[in-house]
């Protein structure tokens, strides 16, 4: 496991917590209505991968730069995660699929 595959995953799941948000989801997916179990389950995908980064970050790293690099991960997730729902919406979703496959693969 590297860094890099933690960082796949913080995107995955800043992605699903951001398409977990009404206003997103209905960007994304062109008005459809956010439905409490959709909006539950994508939710909790984004918070386990996100404890999952910061497990596997913690393991590599030890437990005071393992948080600080777990930190940085994903506050260039949310960032990257923001502008992608500024400019281009409908690619959220690939773009979590696309984190979770290379984070896979590079594992």
């Amino acid at each position: 496991m590297t860094l890099t595959s933690t960082v796949f995953l913080g995107v995955a799941g800043m992605a699903s917590l951001g398409m977990a948000m009404e206003r997103h989801h209905e960007q994304i997916w062109e008005g459809t209505a956010l439905t409490k179990q959709r909006g539950w389950v994508l939710r909790v995908a984004g918070w386990l991968l996100l404890a999952l980064a910061a497990v596997l970050t913690v393991r590599l790293q030890g437990a005071s730069m393992g948080i600080t690099l777990w930190v940085m991960e994903i506050g260039l997730a949310s960032a990257c995660v923001a502008l992608l729902l500024s400019y281009a919406p409908r690619m959220l979703p690939w773009l979590a699929i696309t984190a979770l496959l290379a984070g896979w693969i590079i594992h």
